[in-house]
């Protein structure tokens, strides 16, 4: 019991860490499309999954994710120019973190209302809400990254062309801890673009080493197209360059291209180029609200990508968990049935032990009941035999001169004793019949009353002198049973037998009646009795009995054996005190059976 309850306990855990991966894949799919709808019109579908988010991380106590989704509302709204809206939703999220006294609550507040104030290309307000969104992380969450902030920052300051804050918000988003790989990355394409454009050969091939860790370690959109482009470009390898132009976008390539023809010394071409780059760039408005979506839904887009390939991740790992756990489960179940058939063998074994033990017991007894039975037997005979042998000397020798009268004596002594040396050898034969059949034929119909007057007749000269032998019945002389006349008859024998064997003086009576189903048969005397310490063996073989007197022969062995075979049953009447009563009952009807 206690192995099977361990191993329930295992089998619970396993299925509750299964249960707890399910979860959280699930939120992780809620927020890889929470970020998808982002920059769709499907405002419907948007506020459904947000909300069905924000709902699981209540009850899974995920504090940040909660208010991060409720903040991307804010952002949505202020994305699709409804300012008022988004507003009213910072402000919502404000009085909740307050209530809640959440820290993280009122940095997403800040971040919320620097990302709204963007979107509205009021950048002044917007650095000033990032600056603050920044120093109450770095007051409030220490050991964590300000990225976030420092690369809204950094675009700002990219924005308005002003160099030096945009290198110095790439080196503090270089040197914040934990720092997340796309803000480290943006940060050194920051710096290579610095590096690039001072011709710093030796500081653009370490920022370009450090990219390429990055997208090694990281994989997702570490490294930009003019980053290639520029690395060939710094080591000469123009042809190169000029391939990987292609890859840019129109203005870009159209840069970079003026760029290389300039260095392979094809001025015309320089210009050209320089040309295209000129035009193309005047049809760009560069201040725009559709700019600072855009970078708005691209720094989303990158979150999502990462998030769809953790999700990608953690289903190929729940797989793998599912086939561990399941794996380990089996495993669980296959022990717990081995164990379970080494119980089992163990109670069948030691239940065989047991068996074999009791086994042991009868043949110990039966053996010593073997012994016994010899040694009784071997009494028996020999003491009829010692007398026939010693008058059989008397007659033969000369030496004795006996008179007519003596050896008539002496010639029954010996027929005497012949005849119970006779009985017993009779008696054990019958005794063997009998015990080695395992059931008699039922082939004879009679009348009880026949048989028991037949019996009485026969066995009535062979009473002592004084004894009277009768038979009294309740049943009709056409009242008939089925049995097997032979056995019945050695039965009715054996018993009237042990009756005149004990009865001195008095009377031996016979009866029949009828007891339901049963016919019940008794044989009843008035002689010597027997002891109660030997009542409960008169059916057993050559017991003492009184003042040393043996039963003699095995008469009651048989009735015992006769009566088993005829599916009925014997025994002593214990509260009959004048003598000895033995009582069987037989069934009237009894299916046929083969010997």
């Amino acid at each position: 019991m206690r192995t099977m309850r361990m191993i329930g306990i295992i089998l619970f855990c396993l299925l509750s860490l299964s249960v707890m991966a399910k979860d959280n894949l699930h939120m992780m799919k809620l927020q890889a499309e929470m970020l998808k709808l982002i920059s769709t019109n499907d405002k419907d579908r948007f506020t459904e999954v947000t909300e069905k988010l924000k709902s699981e991380c209540l009850k899974k106590g995920d504090e940040r994710l909660f208010y991060t989704a409720w903040g991307n509302q804010s952002t949505y709204e202020a994305a699709h120019q409804n300012y008022m809206l988004a507003e009213e939703i910072a402000d919502n999220i404000a009085d909740y973190a307050e209530d809640k006294n959440s820290f993280w609550g009122n940095y997403v507040v800040l971040h919320v209302r620097a990302v709204n104030a963007l979107q509205k290309q009021d950048y002044q307000d917007a650095e000033a809400k990032f600056l603050a969104a920044v120093d109450f992380r770095h007051k409030y969450f220490p050991g964590e990254s300000a990225g976030d902030d420092l690369q809204e920052l950094m675009k700002i300051a990219n924005h308005r062309k002003d160099q030096k804050a945009g290198l110095k918000y790439a080196r503090q988003i270089l040197a914040e801890p934990n720092v997340a790989p796309i803000h480290k990355g943006r940060a050194l394409f920051r710096l290579s673009q610095f590096a690039f454009n001072k011709s710093n050969k030796e500081l653009y091939d370490s920022i370009y080493g450090e990219l390429q860790a990055l997208k090694e370690s990281d994989g997702i959109g570490t490294i930009e197209p003019v980053v290639e482009v520029n690395h060939e470009i710094m080591n000469g390898n123009y042809e190169r360059a000029l391939q990987l132009c292609k890859d840019l976008s129109p203005e870009k390539r159209a840069e970079r291209m003026a760029v290389i023809y300039h260095r392979m010394g094809d001025n015309d071409k320089a210009y050209e180029y320089m040309a295209k780059f000129k035009a193309i760039n005047d049809s760009i408005v560069l201040v725009s609200h559709g700019n600072v979506v855009a970078s708005c839904y691209v720094q989303m887009n990158n979150e999502r990508l990462k998030l769809e390939q953790k999700v990608l991740e953690n289903e190929k790992a729940q797989w793998k968990y599912l086939f561990i756990y399941t794996l380990i489960g089996a495993i669980i179940i296959i022990l717990a049935l081995v164990l379970w058939q080494h119980h089992q063998r163990i109670k069948r074994l030691e239940k065989e032990n047991v068996r074999l033990g009791e086994a042991r017991d009868k043949a110990v007894k039966a053996f010593d009941m073997k012994n016994e039975f010899i040694t009784h037997i071997t009494d028996e005979l020999r003491a009829p035999m010692n007398p026939i042998e010693g008058l059989s000397d008397i007659l033969s020798s000369g030496d004795y001169h006996l008179q007519p009268e003596e050896r008539e004596v002496l010639r029954k002594h010996i027929k005497d004793n012949s005849k119970r040396i006779k009985k017993l050898i009779d008696e054990l034969g019958e005794l063997s019949l009998f015990e080695s059949k395992k059931s008699l034929p039922i082939d004879y119909t009679m009348s009880p009353n026949h048989l028991c007057r037949h019996m009485v007749d026969s066995m009535r000269p062979l009473c002592k002198p004084g004894v009277r032998m009768l038979y009294e019945s309740d049943l009709p002389d056409d009242y008939t049973v089925q049995t097997n006349l032979e056995a019945m008859e050695s039965l009715l024998k054996h018993l009237l037998q042990n009756a005149i064997q004990y009865t001195d003086q008095g009377v031996i009576t016979l009866s029949c009646v009828e007891c339901g189903d049963m016919v019940r048969t008794s044989v009843t005397d008035t002689g010597r009795g027997i002891p109660e310490d030997r009542k409960p063996h008169v059916f057993d073989t050559f017991r003492e009995m009184g003042d040393n007197v043996k039963l003699q022969g095995l008469g009651l062995t048989i009735c015992q054996a006769i009566v088993k075979l005829l599916h009925g049953r014997i025994w002593l009447d214990a509260e009959y005190t004048e003598g000895s009563r033995f009582i069987f009952e037989l069934p009237k009807m009894q299916k046929q059976q083969d010997s």
